[in-house]
């Protein structure tokens, strides 16, 4: 199994992968490319900063280099199952698509991923409302070089609305991926 996970902000896409480590699926986050960058440098790793980073990473060596790059490291390890995370354009979904990833969205109301960012307490959640719809409208509308997620939700066989409870949320991934209703997952 290939999957890879589209969403917006605060919508559920790491509890989505935490569920599949635990049931045995190797992850591969487009944004721990960027991460691990921004560490090399010596800079926080806020928001704003790894969206610049990421940008950078894109103009310098193209919009699908951090699909490109994560694939590369499933090559040399070819684990099972897989999950790539944080898809962000049509570019990296193209690229993933061609070589047999099926993408699954997820999103929820913009308020409550606000609460959920709040409560997990990442570095880059440590904003207030504002800014956190401004970064949303410049990740989701393509306002942000390399980023156009609502782009990307075509890409996606099924896209989950993110509204309950975790114990909902892995009962869709459940039905999706181990019943088998996503196109041969």
């Amino acid at each position: 199994m290939k999957m890879g996970l589209v969403g917006t902000n605060g919508s559920g896409k790491t509890e989505i992968c935490r569920y599949m480590r635990e049931k045995g699926a190797a992850i591969f986050s487009l944004s721990e490319i960027v991460r691990k960058e921004a560490r090399a440098r010596g800079l926080r790793e806020d928001r704003d900063t790894l969206i610049s980073i990421g940008n950078e990473l894109k103009k310098n060596y193209g919009l699908s280099v951090l699909a490109e790059r994560c694939f590369q490291t499933y090559l040399e390890t070819k684990p099972r199952h897989v999950v790539f995370d944080s898809i962000r354009n049509v570019e990296e979904a193209s690229f993933l698509t061609r070589h047999n990833v099926h993408l699954i969205g997820i999103d929820a109301p913009i308020e409550l991923r606000y609460q959920r960012i709040q409560n997990r307490k990442n570095e880059t959640d440590r904003i207030d409302i504002e800014t956190f719809k401004r970064q949303d409208k410049e990740e989701n509308e393509g306002k942000s070089f390399g980023q156009h997620i609502y782009s990307v939700f075509p890409f996606c066989e099924i896209i989950i609305q993110n509204t309950g409870d975790l114990s909902e949320l892995y009962s869709s991934v459940d039905r999706l991926v181990f019943t088998k209703k996503v196109r041969d997952l």
